[in-house]
């Protein structure tokens, strides 16, 4: 049910105003406890309904060219190099065939003799070269003989390698494979008889390797467009098609929404990787867990991309089911205000929910790795979830009641194996814990390294967003939200060089708002030298318990925390926006870049017996740069928590 619930008539006369305009700003306690507190703009907002469908969240990456990622062109082209290549290798696959059949066939007659002597060059066995000769040569007369092969005597490698190329090159009519040291040699026309035969490749069918043009760059780039999947998977898929070259990428993108980006491949043909699966889109399908990865867009670049390669993010949202006021022209003005206001003011830049994790706890273990305690790391990675399947729920419980009888490292083995099989594969903190744990037990400092290092980073860099959060919070509530003060940090020439900024910066105007950061706090890192320094230095060591110390003696040894900066406010660039309306809840209200290949236009459909109540949607536009959330963005937008707590209260 909605969180702005609609007032009954009587109570709406007695307010005078709907819940668009009735409520405030609002703010959730999971946002809350997150740092996620303020608001940069006043205004009352507006509830809507963010991502109820994946094709609602529309992203483009942005290049560091400004280039933006889209799917406009899905043929695959052939190189012409290729072709050369593969017509030659044909022409040469013809005339070595044609020469066999020459041979075997007995237009063109064997020099046996001489075949004889080569054989007995390499092998030193006059009588078996001999018999070998007899065997083939009958064969080739089409003579009755009962013999179909011989084997040989041990050989010594090299000798191995002369005689298969000697079949190859010299004896047409010949096969020849190999096992444990002896050779076998049998005429062509046994060929499907004698086991094993297709162990050894046919010269015949062999790839050629194909020659790189000189004038052609190494990467095949190309823009990866996908529905309903996320960036890893998406890339695992592509993988099998391309072999065993790593597909390079710029940044993840997030399973629910369509998104676009670029993508490189080492010296690899378009024809490797195209996909034409699944052509007609999600974008404009009611189906539910519907999934699509396309590919276009080729061209050859000089470098590879690598993570952070990008300069930002081009969203499309659509915010479905504005809270509707009893006159249009007010919930008009309502929204244009809201935009405006965010356009000229931008937001808060802080770190989203989703930076903390599924269960918004991925902090806590941080913490705990921070000030050295392990167990309790292990602890809260494997305390009971909500949502949890039954069996991984009872294996929770159980890791948490594993010492009833006594805390012995018997007991948590036996334990961690039990839970083990509990776990699903997408479990991988966990997993690996139990692992670890069945084997060392009461050893949580070896088994937290067990985890996967990007994992382990992540707890730490949880810690950082949240102080950062907490700061950004208290750089708006409690100074002077709208100029730079004395002792702001900026960035200075080089990365990580940060400049205090002076009272006669102030006088000269030298910096705004839009320039100021906030340190993430690691062993290189400064903090700012007015209240906002006292403040984040303060509310780590009194809310949390840690120093900017423990950032220094951390005992996992892989994880070097230097330190960032982030700036606090972010203002949107090419915002723009759209207000539409509808019925059918589902409605597709963006046209994707393949609907567009596929000529398929947004229509709204009418009004219906089913669907017969009008809804308003507010569609956005906007580009941030590459660390900022656009839920964040859509948070000021609509004075509204995105937290997926308060998201479940609302309907399409």
């Amino acid at each position: 049910m909605s969180s702005d619930p609609q007032p009954k008539d009587d109570e709406a006369d007695d307010k005078g105003e709907n819940c668009l305009v009735e409520k405030c700003a609002e703010v959730d306690e999971t946002e809350r406890t997150l740092g996620i507190s303020e608001y940069l703009t006043s205004g009352k907002g507006f509830s809507a309904v963010m991502k109820a469908r994946y094709a609602d969240f529309l992203v483009h990456e942005v290049g560091l060219d400004g280039k933006i990622a889209k799917l406009t062109d899905t043929t695959v082209p052939t190189s012409s190099n290729q072709s050369q290549t593969e017509t030659k290798a044909k022409e040469e696959a013809k005339k070595e065939e044609a020469k066999r059949e020459e041979v075997s066939s007995g237009r063109k007659p064997y020099d046996w003799p001489a075949l004889q002597s080569q054989l007995v060059d390499m092998i030193k066995d006059e009588s078996i070269a001999e018999k070998l000769m007899h065997i083939l040569q009958t064969h080739n007369k089409k003579e009755d003989c009962e013999e179909k092969y011989i084997t040989m005597p041990a050989l010594e490698k090299d000798q191995r390698r002369f005689v298969h190329e000697w079949v190859r090159n010299s004896v047409p009519c010949a096969r020849s494979d190999s096992a444990d040291g002896h050779i076998r040699i049998w005429h062509c026309k046994f060929e499907k008889e004698m086991s094993n035969y297709k162990t050894f490749a046919d010269p015949r069918k062999k790839k050629r390797k194909m020659e790189w043009p000189k004038d052609r760059p190494d990467f095949l780039q190309f823009v990866l467009y996908k529905e309903n999947v996320d960036t890893t998977t998406a890339v695992k898929d592509l993988s099998r098609k391309g072999g065993k070259a790593r597909i390079g990428y710029a940044g993840m993108k997030d399973k629910r929404g369509i998104t676009t980006q670029f993508c490189t491949l080492y010296r690899i043909e378009p024809q490797q990787i195209a996909s034409r699966r699944n052509a007609s889109g999600g974008g404009n399908t009611n189906q539910r867990g519907y999934s699509v990865v396309q590919v276009g867009n080729f061209e050859y670049v000089s470098e590879e991309l690598r993570l952070g390669r990008l300069t930002g993010n081009r969203f499309d949202i659509v915010l479905r089911n504005v809270q509707r006021t009893d006159d249009d022209s007010v919930q008009k003005e309502q929204l244009l205000e809201a935009a405006k206001s965010m356009k000229e003011k931008g937001f808060v830049n802080y770190f989203g929910t989703q930076r903390f994790g599924k269960y918004n706890d991925t902090h806590k273990v941080g913490v705990a790795v921070l000030q050295g305690d392990y167990k309790k790391a292990a602890d809260i990675i494997m305390e009971p979830k909500p949502g949890d399947r039954k069996d991984a729920a009872e294996g929770r419980l159980d890791w948490q009641n594993r010492f009833e009888k006594g805390e012995s490292a018997e007991a948590e083995a036996e334990c961690a194996k039990r839970v083990i099989r509990s776990l699903n594969r997408f479990m991988t903190a966990e997993t690996s814990l139990m692992q670890s744990l069945s084997r060392k037990p009461l050893d949580y400092k070896r088994a937290f390294s067990c985890i996967p290092k990007n994992l382990r980073m992540m707890f730490v860099h949880a810690v950082q967003s949240l102080i950062w959060n907490k700061a950004a919070s208290f750089r708006v509530s409690s100074m002077d939200k709208d100029n730079v003060m004395v002792g702001d940090l900026v960035l200075g020439e080089g990365r990580g060089n940060t400049k205090t900024i002076t009272q006669e910066d102030i006088d000269k105007g030298t910096y705004t708002l839009d320039d100021i950061v906030a340190p993430l706090i690691g062993t290189k890192s400064v903090l700012p030298e007015n209240e906002l320094g006292e403040f984040m230095k303060t509310k780590m060591e009194s809310e949390l318990g840690v120093t900017v110390d423990m950032f220094k003696k951390i005992q996992d040894k892989d994880l070097a925390i230097y330190g960032d900066y982030r700036k606090i406010f972010c203002r949107p660039k090419d915002f723009d926006y759209d207000v539409k309306e509808y019925f059918d809840p589902l409605q597709p209200l963006l046209q994707t870049d393949l609907m567009k290949l596929n000529d398929e236009n947004v229509e709204i459909k009418p009004k219906s017996e089913e669907h017969n109540q009008l809804k308003v949607a507010m569609v956005v536009g906007f580009t941030l740069p590459s660390s900022s959330y656009a839920t964040i963005a859509v948070r000021e937008l609509t004075k509204r928590p995105t937290s997926n707590e308060y998201q479940k209260e609302l309907n399409l």
